[in-house]
């Protein structure tokens, strides 16, 4: 069983450590320098239960809100983004029951709070889906889409200046927020788009892997776009030496090295902002 789940580590930043590096580019995360063309992922038969709850394809806070009504109507959809398809947010068990959970310490919680399929507390809406390549050996996997909906924009505008806060701050570096771990927060250089934006990295473990993340947060107005590109690394297996790169084969669209990175697609980010703008 080892075996075959090392085997599916897929392209992502690592530290030496950790399993996470630092990000190409060179901006502190505020900026809006530079961003993003294709992620890859690709799920490993985890020790338990990989999948836990899925998330509705709506996937929002507040559904019966006239703002997460809005929300859902400004979600990327089938047909926006060519050799996409878009659908519903999996959830591992851990991730649900942890999602909107206070973060220790508590300047950190902007950072999970927007991977989180949860409405944060001062936003008054929130809606999600996942956006996949559809060929399963192309470069590229899933990216999670969140729209996060505030009174106004100087409340999304606060919102990002904490989560910018968040990710510079040393003590966020690594933090819980319920029964989520996470660590190798670092900031990246952030794309164009929107009013303002940042990006960062960040790693969540469950059991002996990590989950990694490349996360950018677009301003638009009085609402915040994350867009998440995430994939699995099993640190055991690479240190085993149980690294593949052959594509395809089995459950997974192919593996690739431990030192690749996700990213988030451009096409993702420019497709989702039309439709927000």
């Amino acid at each position: 069983m080892k075996t075959t789940v090392s085997r599916v580590v897929v392209s992502v930043s690592v530290a030496a450590a950790l399993g996470l590096t630092a990000a190409c580019g060179g901006g502190d995360g505020a900026g809006r320098d530079g961003g993003g063309s294709s992620t890859s992922q690709a799920k490993p038969k985890p020790k338990s239960d990989p999948k836990g709850s899925v998330e509705g394809e709506g996937g929002e806070g507040g559904s019966g809100s006239a703002a997460a009504k809005e929300l859902r109507a400004s979600l990327v959809a089938k047909g926006d983004v060519e050799g996409y398809s878009v659908g519903r947010r999996e959830r591992s068990k851990l991730a649900a029951v942890s999602d909107g959970a206070p973060a220790n310490p508590t300047a950190c919680r902007p950072l999970s709070d927007m991977l989180a399929a949860a409405t944060p507390p001062k936003a008054t809406a929130h809606a999600g889906r996942t956006v996949t390549q559809e060929s399963r050996r192309a470069e590229g996997g899933a990216t999670d889409v969140e729209l996060f909906a505030y009174d106004s924009a100087d409340g999304a505008r606060d919102a990002l200046r904490d989560l910018r806060s968040a990710v510079k701050s040393k003590k966020c570096a690594a933090f819980r927020a319920g029964g989520m771990r996470y660590t190798g927060v670092a900031p990246r250089s952030a794309p164009d788009g929107g009013e303002e934006a940042v990006a960062y990295k960040i790693g969540s473990h469950e059991e002996s892997y990590v989950r990694r993340h490349s996360v950018v947060v677009v301003r638009d107005g009085s609402t915040l776009v994350s867009f998440a590109a995430k994939n699995f690394y099993d640190p055991q297996g690479v240190a085993a030496g149980e690294e593949s790169r052959a594509a395809g084969g089995g459950d997974v669209p192919g593996s690739a090295g431990a030192d690749e990175e996700p990213v988030v697609p451009s096409t993702v980010v420019d497709a989702q902002l039309r439709r927000v703008g």
